[in-house]
């Protein structure tokens, strides 16, 4: 049965940061509960915010423990991150390479899964947007392979999460009508994978499932009233598990520091 599952684990946020060792010592510790996964993923994600401030040394920490991991490692860009930096760590093909301002996207393949690569970042701005071009460029790599299970992620959950503080960070209502009516319109989309809102949090988006992945830190504070400030609590880590079974695609949440049998 184990050798029907693909596994593709999701690592998200961990704004490792040169004033702070925490972040990169909680990163550390989800790479070890991936890596003790069994069976393996055959991939791994990281859904943007890689770094608190988008420097050479912050990037050049993330590679070193992400060394960890044995499989194929993808990163998305988040606001937190860089985009010329973050090519220059994580390099893309050069098909997808463009010019050092251009956005950090990707298509990929993991196993029996089509990996979509989007970004949602503004420079300079904690919101996201996925405006006409990035929404024609998505429709195109979904019309490139309509049979493949796919995938799509990006940084920014397309969804509100009645936090008003996070939602105020999130895309406009445009945007996630937009994303909705392309996503229905291409069924073999299993997921939309997300970061941003540093807890678990599960909707759905033109009939496909949506997944914001916990942090590797801290997370969000379930706070429904607070209208302005986000709160960040040291409630447990986790991170996701997709797997791919059976013809189905199914998510998990897993807590960081606890060794899976999956």
């Amino acid at each position: 049965m184990a050798a029907e599952l693909f596994l593709l684990a999701q690592l998200s946020d961990p704004h490792v940061n040169d004033d702070d060792e925490g972040p990169a010592l909680a990163l550390a510790a989800a790479v070890r509960s991936v890596a003790a996964l069994d069976p393996a993923p055959g991939a791994v994600l990281v859904s943007g915010d890689l770094t608190e401030h988008g420097s050479v040394s912050e990037y050049e920490r993330v590679r070193e423990l992400l060394l960890g991991l044995t499989m194929p490692v993808h990163v998305l860009a988040g606001n937190h991150d860089d985009r010329e930096a973050l090519r220059k760590s994580f390099p893309l093909p050069l098909a997808a390479a463009d010019s050092p301002s251009a956005d950090y996207r990707y298509v990929t393949r993991c196993g029996p899964l089509r990996l979509i690569g989007c970004d949602t970042t503004l420079p300079g701005r904690d919101d996201g947007a996925f405006g006409p071009d990035r929404l024609v460029w998505l429709e195109a790599r979904l019309t490139e392979d309509r049979d493949t299970p796919t995938i799509v992620a990006m940084h920014h959950l397309p969804l509100p999460t009645g936090i008003p503080a996070m939602d105020a960070l999130g895309l406009s209502r445009a945007d996630r009508v937009a994303i909705d009516e392309l996503v229905a319109a291409f069924p073999h989309v299993g997921r939309v994978v997300t970061g941003h809102v540093h807890r678990a949090v599960v909707g759905t988006l033109g009939g496909c499932a949506v997944f914001a992945c916990p942090s590797t830190h801290l997370q969000l504070a379930l706070d429904l009233r607070e209208p302005v400030r986000v709160k960040l609590v040291p409630e447990p880590p986790g991170f996701g598990l997709h797997i791919a079974v059976a013809g189905e695609l199914v998510s998990h949440v897993v807590p960081v520091g606890v060794v899976s049998q999956a």
